[in-house]
Order: structure tokens, then sequence, then C-alpha cells
């Protein structure tokens, strides 16, 4: 295979703080998963439905608030990271993040009674996430993996069970769920000023000229942001909004299986997530200095990460479809009715399509296009709402189910359509193909096959699955160089360079 000048320095990069992401969005998974079975094991579906319904609307709140921050810094951070101007920067973005923060928690506190318990957390949760985005546009991600992924969600759980245990109310533990926030947001201030005070010495000789680009900075950033701000509200729109629809349009009870049917979409999301966070700072660095190379090695790059994240993701979507009452029982029995395995079903579809079609919304904003990343989600939220509206009272929450599959793989194709337009977007099909047919034999088809021939309890499914893991594994260390799995394994072998890049 033909190596464009510069791939392997790139991907090398890419696959370390992939690493590094990758375990803590496991541990962040893990953590998630844990709490869901907590609830639901714990306390009634309506008062689980209650809360996982309010926590959704924390996180849209939360995107609302963050006003697409994460990728105007990523995107302008690394262009000048002179300490001076990237305190400025964050200044600018600051003020607008943190005011809005407390508009929107007191407008849904007044809205929303069930809300009142978790919305002081809104600010907290707010700044934890700007801050940290920061941190992630010097390209150095270590903070976001102990923060956010590991101490944050270990905190939430914990929270939690400590009010099951106490016995608290519903409200109890949403703000138990909550109160992980102020802790975090603690520890991301503290990065925060660890890495932009790093190199203040020098600051106060361009002092007068970081003052002055500043100015220019703030409209050309916020140029920039704005459209992202309101994408990044319909995209969480997009990714939560259907629990507070079912929740509204039928009961608590059924926002409740509505999640457990769906919660598994997150364990092949960390994988994709891991990679695109990764590649977005290093788009940007292509971008502004590959210039004779850049479509090529940009094409080249994506592709790669796409393959990484397919060979990671649909082994775990794949083994939901295989047995999807299997994986239901681990929640109780109240969790495995028709309804949920069919939405669980259909979730695997869409997310086996999403995950093939690569970072493509990161690329896309990389390249300057927020204006179409927002129409992109827009046209995504307006499907999703709308079909939901419609089928979800007609057919339950496999209505829902459909509306979200349909809404994300509009929106991922747009976006390959329109790279392909603006940068003459190429990928390579044929590793693509491989590195999709190998979880579908290895894991997906064995899965099946003994799920229909012997039946699968809960804990067999995950002997299963494990097993088909450890066989899936060892064929695609054979092909690792064909997939460039060797350049990843890089990423974990290596921890002094992977403390470098984190």
């Amino acid at each position: 295979m033909r190596e464009v000048a510069g791939e392997r320095r790139h991907l090398r990069a890419v696959a370390r703080g992939s690493a590094a992401t990758l375990a803590g969005a496991v541990i962040s998974t893990l953590a998630g998963f844990g709490l869901v079975l907590v609830v639901t094991r714990s306390v009634t579906p309506d008062t689980a439905g209650r809360f996982f319904a309010v926590t959704a609307v924390f996180l849209v709140a939360l995107a609302a608030a963050g006003l697409g921050t994460d990728t105007g810094l990523a995107r302008f951070v690394l262009r000048d990271d002179r300490p001076e101007a990237v305190r400025a920067l964050v200044r600018t973005a600051a003020v607008p993040v943190l005011a809005t923060a407390v508009l929107l928690a007191l407008a849904l506190g007044l809205w929303w009674p069930d809300a009142r318990a978790l919305m002081w957390a809104l600010p907290l949760a707010a700044a934890t996430d700007l801050c940290l985005a920061a941190v992630r546009a010097h390209a150095l991600f270590r903070a976001t993996v102990l923060i956010d992924r590991i101490v944050r969600p270990a905190v939430q759980i914990a929270f939690v069970a400590v009010a099951i245990l106490l016995d608290l109310p519903g409200a109890g533990l949403a703000a138990a769920w909550g109160a992980a926030y102020a802790v975090s947001a603690v520890l991301a201030l503290g990065s925060l000023r660890h890495v932009v005070g790093r190199g203040r010495r020098g600051a106060g000789a361009g002092a007068g000229a970081a003052r002055d680009d500043a100015v220019v900075g703030r409209r050309e950033y916020w140029r920039f942001t704005a459209p992202r701000a309101i994408a990044r509200i319909a995209q969480v729109g997009v990714q939560r909004l259907d629990i507070v629809l079912v929740a509204w349009l039928l009961s608590p009870t059924d926002a409740a299986v509505y999640t457990v049917a769906t919660r598994f979409v997150v364990f092949g999301q960390l994988a994709n997530q891991a990679v695109s966070s990764v590649v977005q700072p290093r788009f940007t660095m292509i971008l502004a200095t590959e210039a004779d190379d850049a479509p090529a090695l940009v094409s080249r790059v994506f592709g790669v990460s796409t393959c990484w994240s397919v060979l990671l993701a649909w082994p775990v979507y794949l083994a939901v479809a295989a047995a999807p009452a299997a994986y239901l029982g681990w929640f109780g029995t109240s969790y495995t009715k028709g309804e949920a395995v069919v939405v669980a079903v259909v979730m695997a579809a869409g997310m086996l399509l999403a995950v093939a079609s690569g970072p493509v919304d990161t690329l896309l904003l990389m390249t300057g296009r927020s204006g179409l990343s927002l129409a992109n989600t827009l046209v995504a939220l307006a499907l999703d709402v709308g079909l939901c509206l419609l089928l979800v009272p007609r057919i339950g929450i496999a209505g829902a189910a459909v509306a979200w599959v349909v809404a994300v793989v509009v929106r991922c194709v747009l976006a390959v359509l329109q790279l392909r337009a603006d940068i003459g977007l190429r990928l390579p099909v044929a590793d693509l193909v491989l590195a999709a047919a190998l979880p579908i034999g290895c894991v997906g088809v064995p899965v099946a096959l003994l799920a229909l021939v012997a039946g699968l309890s809960p804990f067999g499914w995950l002997v299963a699955t494990a097993v088909a893991g450890l066989g899936y594994a060892a064929v695609v260390w054979r092909l690792r160089t064909r997939l460039a799995v060797d350049v990843f394994v890089t990423g974990f072998r290596s921890r002094r360079r992977l403390a470098v890049a984190a």
C-alpha cells in the first residue's frame, strides 16, 4: 500500500492520543453502564425513567451552554499557541459560556420541577468542558482522560450508589449525579492553569500585540464557532432528545426501557470518539502545514482512522444484534420485552453505518465548513424529532429507534458527499471492506449461530462474546500491517511517548 509522505508520523501521533483516550473511554463507558445497572436494579422503572430523562435534558443544556467552544478552541489554539494568546481566547469563550449556563439552569429549573435538583451543576459542568477543551486544543489529552473519562464517571456512580443506599428520592439521585461536576470543575481548572502557565516567560514582550490579535481573533473565532454552537445543541439533541420524547409521548417507564435498550451504543461510540477527538487537532496540523500533500494525506489519515474505529466498534454492535434478548437480560426481566429487542437491533444496524462513515463531521469542521456541519445537524435533528412525533405514538419505542437511525445516517451521508466535493476525500474501500468483514465473520456470525442453536443467557452471551473476541483479536493481529493496526498498537506500547503526547 502506497504511503503518502508524512503519513506514519501523523498516524503514530493519532495512535498515541487514541490509545490514551480509548483507555479512558473504556473506563468511562463501563462506569456509565454500571450506573444504568445500579439504577435499573435498585429503583422502580418509573423513577429510573425520570432520572434518565432529567440527565438527558441536562446534557442537552450542557451542549447549548458550550456554544461550540470545544471545536472553536481546537481550530484556533494551535494556530497561535502563545500563552497570552491562549488566555485571551479562553476568556473570549468563557464569559458567554458561563453566562449561558447560568441562564439555562435558571430557565430549566423554573420550567421543569424534576430538573431543579440538578440544574445547579450546569455552570460547573460547562466550566469543566471549557477548560478541558482548551487543554485538548494543545493536542494534550491526558487531562480529559483522567478527569472526564475516569474521575467524574467514577464519582457519579459512587455518589448515586450512596444516594440509593440512603433511600433518597429521585431528586436525590439526580443531585448526587450532578455533584460529581463540582469535583471535575476544580480538577479541570487546575489542569488548564498548568498548561497555559507553563509558557508565561516572555509573555510581557508581546502583550500589546496579543491584545491587538485578540480583537481580530474574537471576530474570527465567533464567526467560526457561532454556527458550531447551534450544531452542537442539535447534535446532542439527536443523541438525547429521543429519551425525553419517549417519556413525554409514552411514559417514564417506557423511557427507562428505551434507555436500557440503547445503552450499548456508547460502548461502540467510545472507540469512534477516542479516535475522532485525537484526529481533530491532527487534521488542523495537516491542513495548516502540509499544503502540497494535504488532500492525499488527510484522506489517508481519515481512511486509516476509520478502519480503526470499525475494528474497535463493530464487534460490540454485532454482538448485541446477534443476541439482543441475552444482552437486555442484564438489566432484569422488566427490560426484555419485544419492543426493547427491536430497538436494540435497529440501533445496532444504524451504528454500524455511522461508524463506517468515519469522523466526517470532525474533518468537515477542521476544513472550516462549520456552516455545512450546522446544516447537516439541523436536518438530522428535524428528522429525529419529526419522525419521533410521527412514529412513537404509533409503534412505541421502536419508532424512536427508527427516527434516530434515519437522522444519524442522513447526517453522515451528507458530510461524506460534501467532503468528496470540497477536498476530494477518497477512502480505501478495500481496507474498509476487510475491516468490516472481520468482526462480522469472527463475532457476529458465531454469536448469532450459538444464540439460535443453543440459546444464550446474559452470562452465556458475555462468555460467548469474549471467546469470539479472542479469536477476532488473533485474526486482526495477523493482518495488522495491512490495516495499520501495528501503528495503532504503538500508542499502547510506548508509555514514555504516550506521556509526551498526552
